[in-house]
């Protein structure tokens, strides 16, 4: 009987936005490979592009409902109310130089920053992006989940970061590409930087290997698949990227686990409360 019921609120919950969070139609590839490749269209279909109406590239971000998107603050930390009408996102791209199946602009209504971000030091550097009209679902378009307490993110867990950041000559700049980053202790990012925040950031990839994300790929989901089959965001690439063919470094990730009540607040605020 409780197995029933169980099954009955997986469906309902799915049911409310049309789909459920963390689930690819086309699967990714996730063998253990330590360097960069060009992803599979479809298999990240939370990921979005993030550019201005003449096409330059600010960061990406992930869906986590048909009108919210999760990026980073300091993409926006010049941008004004008046000027939001410039702004694109991009949902079901994978090559930038066409225009794919299921590729589709969306104009922005609103940005919500954390109230405590710091934009010298980089602290609380998390934002919502609220689309004018709700984001359509399809196979290459869907929603992530967010971490509670029960998924946290472990050191040594290997996690995936996609993004149309420069690749430096080690793969394809036009298509979507994607990196295993696993999980690294706080004191190694700790070493790198001094002013990293361990209560509030993630440390995840790779030192004196010259695997890391880029400028444009700032804003993009840190994601890591848990033992029920969903993709989680448990990071937002915020700063550290260093993807030139010298970088000793990990990257440094806001850690999504402890920012989850100030997004649940300011999605029921924007009107979007989150479905899942």
């Amino acid at each position: 009987m409780k197995l029933i019921v169980l099954l009955l609120c997986v469906v309902f919950a799915a049911s409310q936005s049309g789909v459920p969070c963390g689930v690819s139609v086309v699967q990714p590839i996730t063998k253990r490979l330590v360097g960069g490749q060009v992803a599979i269209p479809g298999s990240w279909p939370w990921m979005v592009l993030v550019t201005d109406s003449l096409g330059y590239i600010y960061g990406s971000g992930s869906i986590i409902d048909q009108h919210v998107i999760l990026t980073s603050a300091h993409i926006f930390h010049r941008v004004f109310e008046n000027s939001l009408h410039r702004w694109r996102i991009y949902a079901g791209e994978h090559n930038i130089s066409t225009v794919d199946p299921h590729e589709k602009a969306y104009y922005v209504r609103g940005v919500e920053k954390h109230p405590g971000f710091n934009i010298t030091s980089l602290e609380n550097d998390i934002a919502l992006i609220i689309t004018v009209d709700p984001i359509a679902w399809n196979d290459a378009t869907r929603p992530v989940c967010l971490p509670d307490a029960m998924h946290g993110f472990q050191v040594g867990e290997n996690c995936y970061l996609a993004g149309w950041g420069s690749t430096k000559y080690t793969g394809n700049d036009e298509t979507l590409n994607q990196l295993m980053m696993p999980k690294l202790d706080d004191n190694i990012c700790a070493s790198h930087w001094n002013d990293y925040l361990p209560v509030t950031e993630i440390c995840a990839g790779y030192e004196n290997q010259q695997k890391d994300f880029c400028v444009d790929d700032v804003g993009g989901p840190l994601v890591c698949k848990k033992s029920d089959g969903a993709w989680y965001v448990e990071g937002i690439a915020s700063s550290g990227g260093d993807c030139s063919q010298t970088s000793d470094s990990p990257g440094v990730f806001e850690d999504v686990t402890q920012y989850k009540d100030w997004i649940l607040n300011a999605m029921r605020g924007s009107g979007y409360p989150y479905q899942y």
